[in-house]
């Protein structure tokens, strides 16, 4: 029997729990690892505990919102409300809590793997054989209008998402049998045998909505008014969908448990709504923007070159971190009959001619992506080792035979863009696939030609598309690219609606159930799913289960390389690029912590210096 450790930290003392017969209540908990922190820390050790608090920080978001719920497929859903302040390229996470007007049973820590300690709770405990997670919560936990924040709150807010919200949590959460509730400060999760390991985690890290606030209200629907939170920010100004402000609340009851002394420190942040990322750019040189992060590379490279940057006013910084970078690449639908053939979806790999655009387009930045768990030792290898063998070899009769023989690569170019041996493989392959080139077009045994839209939610992504879509010209197929609205984008992938589009897969260093809504058969049925490609394939449902029960270390990465193999040599995505660096700029004003953490950038643990910003603020005012 395959059997979960979790080492849960105990007062005074690490204890790792194995089917424990006597399970004991923690204040921090890991998956597959130690926590490094005794159960009385003060704070994170990464954070200034004597930040000062107040100051304000405006940022920028693109598009519009109409919904101030962001747990549902309807709406438009304001920035802010969770997740981190600024969106990561890549989908990786910048640390800090689940939210900001919402808060969590667990807070994560920046500077560790897949561990988190209490925050709302005061304990946590995993049962005999993982047959349950319980959470003690703290007494005085409040919400921001003063009404206790209790275990109904918890269990209903478990029930509402499970429900009602997006489908990622129906997937994530499928491992809980039952919730219960044991008095007002206790509250059960009931695990499913084949539960995954990281459960404890995942339930931890669900945000708790206030259940009297929403009675009498459909949880379904966006929200149009600024609810109540527990967290330490409050909605206090809006203009739906053009800025939403948000007020730290110096009333907040978490302000000085360890998990909250040195973060949150802005007294208010301000998000500004742009109409695409070029508008945005410009608000920030004005000043009227004071943070951003650049996830183009080419911007990065040339659009910052204003008096400001010269004077020192603006600070630009590349940080690296040290999280896994997952996968992104364009993302074939499969559901369409233009993609469903691999070897189809292998050509459209082949002509992709990574190193050109690394040289014309993104100035040499990037690195190639060359697996689903990039910058991770999960990523696969040269070829598949005998432990990985015995868990692919039941798959042999449908599983490509290069996922035994060959090592996964991609075609490496001069970068000039006119590479004819690589177009020659890729007509050759569609070829295989019954297509043909008559009078300059690539056509089926029908004589239709081969075409599809390449769909865009930003205009600034039509640069990156638009070479790809000229060298598959060249094999004769017709490409569109269109762009839309960040709203209508969402809609139109949350139904499945497209035929290609750009797509991140981030990933943890320890997967979780996310996994399971990016690549499984049940997801890729599942409208608002991560599973854009339509990924149903047994051996990937089979590999995902054993990622997830992986008892240890060793068995988790054989798990995940198998995976890994499986995904590429099925060329659902074209993988494109990846780095370990984000690009941050920022109008001088502020300060942060010293220390460095595999996260690289929290805005959660930032402050505004008021000499600095007095300072900068002024010369700003002057001109700059």
């Amino acid at each position: 029997m395959l059997v979960l450790v979790l080492t849960l930290l105990l007062a005074g003392a690490t204890r790792v729990l194995a089917v424990s017969p006597a399970p004991t209540a923690a204040i921090g908990i890991t998956v597959l690892g130690t926590p490094r922190l005794p159960a009385d820390f003060r704070h994170f050790p990464y954070v200034n505990p004597h930040a000062p608090k107040g100051g304000t920080i405006t940022l920028a978001a693109i598009g519009s919102y109409d919904s101030f719920n962001p747990f549902i497929l309807r709406g438009t859903s304001a920035w802010g409300l969770v997740g981190p302040w600024v969106a990561m390229p890549g989908g990786t996470g910048a640390g800090g809590s689940v939210g900001h007007v919402w808060e969590s049973l667990l807070t994560p820590s920046d500077d560790e793997i897949a561990t988190a300690y209490c925050h709302i709770c005061t304990t946590v405990t995993v049962g005999p054989q993982r047959s349950y997670v319980a959470f003690d919560l703290h007494h005085r936990a409040r919400f921001s209008d003063g009404h206790p924040l209790t275990a109904r709150d918890v269990a209903w807010t478990f029930r509402m998402l499970r429900k009602y919200g997006r489908p990622g949590y129906a997937i994530q959460l499928a491992g809980v049998a039952r919730v219960s509730v044991q008095g007002p400060w206790r509250v059960v999760f009931h695990l499913r045998p084949d539960a995954n390991r990281a459960m404890p985690l995942i339930l931890g890290e669900l945000p708790v909505l206030p259940r009297f606030w929403f009675k009498g209200r459909d949880f379904s629907q966006p929200l149009r008014t600024p609810p109540v939170g527990s967290g330490p920010y409050v909605i206090s100004a809006y203009h739906l969908g053009r800025s939403v402000t948000f007020t730290r609340d110096p009333h907040w009851w978490a302000r000085r448990l360890p998990t909250s002394i040195g973060t949150n420190n802005f007294g208010t942040v301000r998000i500004s709504y742009y109409r695409d990322a070029a508008v945005a750019l410009e608000a920030f040189k004005a000043g009227d923007v004071d943070l951003r992060v650049e996830n183009i590379s080419k911007v990065w490279a040339t659009g910052y070159h204003f008096p400001a940057v010269r004077k020192g006013l603006v600070i630009l910084a590349d940080i690296r971190h040290h999280l896994p970078t997952g996968m992104q690449g364009w993302a074939m639908n499969t559901r369409r009959p233009v993609f469903a053939n691999r070897l189809v979806r292998e050509a459209m790999a082949i002509a992709y001619d990574f190193q050109w655009a690394n040289r014309n387009l993104f100035y040499g930045e990037y690195q190639r992506d060359l697996s689903y768990f990039s910058n991770s030792p999960l990523a696969a290898t040269g070829l598949p080792q005998p432990d990985e063998r015995a868990l692919l070899d039941p798959f042999r009769a449908i599983l490509p035979r290069a996922v035994f023989d060959r090592p996964f690569t991609l075609p490496v170019t001069d970068g000039k863009g006119d590479d004819l041996p690589e177009l020659r493989r890729a007509l050759a392959l569609l070829e295989r696939a019954g297509w043909r080139v008559r009078h300059f077009k690539l056509v089926n045994a029908k004589g239709r030609q081969m075409q599809f839209t390449i769909l865009l939610p930003d205009p600034s992504y039509v640069r990156i598309a638009l070479p790809y879509a000229m060298t598959l010209r060249h094999l004769g197929i017709r490409v569109h690219v269109r762009v839309v609205d960040p709203a209508q984008y969402e809609h139109l992938t949350d139904h499945f609606d497209f035929d290609m589009t750009l797509l991140v897969y981030p990933e943890g260093s320890i997967p979780g159930s996310e996994i399971s809504e990016y690549w499984s058969c049940a997801a890729a049925k599942a409208v608002g799913s991560m599973n854009l490609p339509g990924i149903c394939n047994p051996a990937v449902d089979a590999l995902i289960h054993d990622v997830l029960t992986a008892p240890d270390r060793p068995q988790l990465e054989t798990a995940a390389r198998a995976l890994d193999r499986v995904l590429l040599w099925n060329w659902y995505l074209v993988p494109q690029w990846t780095t370990d660096r984000f690009h941050v700029a920022y109008w001088n004003r502020f300060g942060h912590p010293a220390q460095k953490t595999r996260v690289g950038f929290d805005l959660d643990t930032w402050w505004v210096a008021p000499r600095l910003a007095a300072r900068t603020d002024a010369a700003r005012r002057a001109g700059g």
